[in-house]
Order: C-alpha cells, then structure tokens, then sequence
C-alpha cells in the first residue's frame, strides 16, 4: 500500500476563563473516543471529554490554555480549552491525522497525516488550514524546533526524518534512521534529535549540526516514543510489545534499566513539577507513574479503553505565561 503524508500548522488564540487547577494530563482513550483528564497533583482522573472517533495523538499550548487531539478515523483534531475542559472547535483534516505537535510560539499547529504523505499546518487563531506540505511517506511522528524554524517528521515507510524550513515548506533535509521511525524527541540542550525506530528496536541518536546520525541504541521490542530527562541525563523509551520502558544514558548512550509498566506502552511524559514519568499503557487502559529517582513503578492510574497519549499530554499551568519550550515526546 502507498501511503501519503500531510504536516499541519495551527495559530492558537488565548482563552479567558477561569484558572484551573493545573498542570493537567490529557490521555486519549482510543476505544471509548474519549480523552481521560488526570490532576497531576493527586494522580487521578477527575473528567472524561468527549472528542471524536478513535483519538490517538496529544500536544498542549505552552500557555497551558489549550490541548489538541489528532482523530485519526473521523479525520479531525479536536480543540479542548482547558479553562471548561470542553472541546470547543472541531477542524476537519485530511484522511488520517496521528502526530501532532504545536509551534513554540503558540501560533502554528503541525499534524502529520499518515494517509496524505504529508503535514498539516493549521492557524490556531482561526483554525483554518495555512499549508499542505509534503514529508514522505507515512509521516508518523512530529516535533517543532525551539527557534521556531524547522520542523522534524519522521517518515516510516522511508527510514527518515525530514527536516523542513517552517517559512519555505521546503524540505531542507533527509536524515536516515533506522527501521520504521515512528515517535522523535529533540534535545535542545544538546542539539540532538532521538528517534524511536520501531522495527529495528533501536534509538537513533541524531546530531543536528550535522544532521546526521551518530550512534544507535539497543532497546526493548518496538520501542514508540522517547522522553528526554535533563535533571537526571537520562532518555526513556516506552516498549510496545516488551511491556516495559528502556531507561538510557543520556551522556554515554548506554542502557541502564528496564522497568515493566503496562501492556503496549505508548504516551510518555515527565510530570512538569514532581520527579514522575508517566506512561500511557495502550493495552491496560492504564497509566504508570514511575520514580525517576528510585527507577521504580509507585502508582497505576485506571484511565479508560485503549490509553495512547501520542504526544506532549501535560498542560502547564495557564498563570504561567511564559514562552516554554519543551522536549516533545
């Protein structure tokens, strides 16, 4: 089968209500078409929202007054304000929107469509579609570079990333990776791009000065997507059919610790505030909170069907307006 690639670009507007209790975590319920909302100061689910057919993909405003969900059967992306917790814009898209991944400014929002071989950019002001640009084929993972100047898809069926200028649409660079890259994280403090490559089990270590790839890491079986932990120099990588999380090295790119979570673990995300990992188990309807101090499994959150969290799912909170950027995952 052929598969075409589509990038999305949203421009986000500010929401003015009321100030909840934040930060939050988003996890989309692929089975119950619903996303399951976890307060992360007591680690449980306080609300489930209703948002379209079978949602997959996850990225939160860094002015933590908005979430968007890719829903890849009713081809839409979902807009939650997080002031109400109610989907308050519905944007039709392409033919199978899963990544998803929203401009450091706000402004832009980025879809990778696995169907249409390219990304979507969308306008989060007016929630009209800017661009149709063409990335590969079967982008699957995307993530928006700090400086606001590149975007980076991971094309499965081509074993590469494209590096794309974000003011051209041109696509500047093709980088190789591994087999089936799929999740990709960058690493801001050291210019790197990680890349989970799900059927070589491996991370690709990317330096982005070169733009080429400088060394690959040994994980679990079908490794998904990849957190980047600057306190404690470490990567995490979440397993899908090993069940667990590959704890890396970040420094010298050397496993040290494989800790079991769920079945088929997706989503992974750092908690903004406590030393947590949180990881979304697709098959469990579970989401496991790790220490990242101790290096162990301490609480399992019921979230719902089929919980996959593709993407940044923590929202900041919205009293902190401050340009944030982040590592997506």
């Amino acid at each position: 089968m052929i598969y075409r690639a589509i990038l999305v670009t949203v421009l986000c507007s500010g929401w003015a209500g009321k100030t909840p209790a934040q930060p939050f975590a988003y996890i989309t319920n692929q089975s119950e078409d619903r996303v399951a909302v976890i307060d992360a100061a007591s680690n449980r689910v306080i609300e489930h929202i209703e948002v379209g057919h079978r949602p997959a993909g996850v990225a939160t405003s860094h002015d933590g007054k908005h979430v968007y969900i890719s829903n890849p059967e009713s081809q839409e992306i979902s807009v939650i304000a997080t002031a109400t917790q109610t989907v308050t814009h519905t944007i039709p898209l392409g033919e199978g929107p899963l990544a998803i991944a929203i401009s450091p400014d706000d402004e832009r929002l980025y879809v990778a469509d696995w169907y249409r071989n390219s990304v979507f950019v969308i306008d989060c002001r007016t929630y009209e579609v800017i661009e149709e640009i063409h990335s590969g084929n079967a982008p699957s993972g995307v993530v928006a570079a700090a400086d606001n100047r590149h975007i980076y898809v991971a094309n499965r069926d081509d074993n590469n990333v494209a590096v794309i200028d974000v003011d051209t649409r041109d696509i500047r660079q093709l980088i190789d990776v591994g087999m089936a890259p799929f999740g990709i994280t960058l690493d801001s403090e050291k210019n790197i791009l990680y890349s989970a490559n799900v059927q070589s089990s491996t991370i690709s270590v990317v330096d982005l000065h070169t733009a080429r790839t400088i060394t690959s890491i040994d994980v679990g079986m079908f490794p998904y997507a990849i957190a980047v932990d600057v306190e404690h120099d470490r990567l995490y990588v979440t397993n899908q059919r090993s069940g667990d999380v590959s704890v890396i090295d970040r420094s010298a790119h050397t496993l040290v610790k494989t800790i079991d979570v769920g079945e088929y673990p997706e989503g992974i995300a750092l908690h903004p505030h406590k030393p947590q990992l949180f990881v979304a188990n697709w098959f469990d309807g579970t989401v496991s909170v790790i220490d990242t101090n101790s290096l162990e499994v301490i609480d399992t959150i019921e979230t719902g069907e089929g919980s996959r969290a593709y993407g940044e799912f923590f929202s900041p909170p919205i009293s902190d307006n401050r340009l944030q950027t982040t590592d997506y995952r």
